[in-house]
């Protein structure tokens, strides 16, 4: 990926603000804090213990695969080479840039699924493509999840300006096709320059699928919540119903009069009704 900033001094991106620091959000913070701390443990655990992370916690295709090393699809994208300070900061500005306002348009939840879901599905991608070439060469990096926030970022800002070295001028649109078009020509080569275009590829896919379909899928989920609190409702109200049967029976006959099962649901109810006395 090209260093960049972005200019975010108008609404339509047409502005010339230059350099622009936002305030971090919670989420993206975290990230950040995780994945420099990873890239210390690695260059710390290389440095002193000739240990690389990156074949126990990076995908490696063949182990992902026929070992169902499933861990690998998450870990790995919080992973950085530690031979290279410029990948791990790359990613992180990033992240930082696109990630912070994302996170605030899309709250913490959404966002946390877009960027883990990107990733997982960039390590996904990555692993298939390399297996069927035989390629056991393990990816790391948070590119794959980064990508897929690029996506949605360049959907929901189009015509947001970044500025590619810091003086070429695009808007985002346009550059994050162009990353998507190299990634492309470039899986062809199978990895042949050190990078994992295929992973690229699939968090990008992740991102536009994420977008198209996540408001069918929250509204799916919002149904079924619905549903759910209809059901609770509905057996609230026919428990309270009992209760005052069985209290106009107490009543008549005393308590002794009451069945096994009846005895047992009074109990359960006043147990229910202790623990929402508590709640509240």
């Amino acid at each position: 990926m090209s260093y960049y900033t972005y200019d975010t001094h108008r609404g339509d991106g047409s502005g010339t603000g230059g350099i622009v620091f936002p305030r971090i959000s919670p989420a993206v913070l975290a990230i950040i804090v995780a994945s420099v701390g990873m890239f210390v443990v690695q260059v710390l655990l290389m440095a002193f213990a000739q240990r690389d992370l990156a074949k126990y916690l990076g995908v490696m295709p063949g182990a992902a695969i026929e070992k169902l090393y499933v861990w690998q699809f998450l870990t790995y994208m919080f992973l950085h080479s530690p031979f290279h300070l410029f990948h791990v900061i790359m990613n992180m500005l990033f992240l930082y840039w696109f990630g912070t306002q994302l996170e605030r348009v899309l709250g913490r939840s959404r966002f946390l699924v877009l960027y883990l879901g990107g990733g997982v599905a960039g390590g996904l991608a990555y692993a298939a493509t390399q297996y069927i070439f035989d390629i056991h060469i393990p990816a790391i990096g948070a590119s794959a999840a980064v990508m897929a926030l690029l996506v949605v970022y360049a959907i929901y800002f189009p015509n947001q300006v970044v500025l590619l070295f810091f003086f070429v001028p695009m808007a985002v649109k346009w550059f994050v096709l162009i990353l998507i078009g190299i990634d492309l020509l470039y899986s062809m080569t199978a990895y042949a320059d050190g990078v994992a275009h295929t992973a690229h590829l699939g968090g990008a896919l992740f991102g536009f699928l994420y977008w198209r379909f996540s408001p069918r899928i929250a509204q799916f989920f919002a149904r079924i919540e619905d549903h759910q609190r209809e059901r609770e409702a509905q057996r609230q109200a026919d428990d309270e119903r009992r209760m005052d049967e069985l209290l106009d029976k107490i009543s008549r006959e005393g308590f002794d009069s009451l069945t096994r099962g009846e005895r047992e649901f009074l109990t359960e109810q006043s147990r229910r009704r202790r623990e929402r006395g508590y709640r509240g």
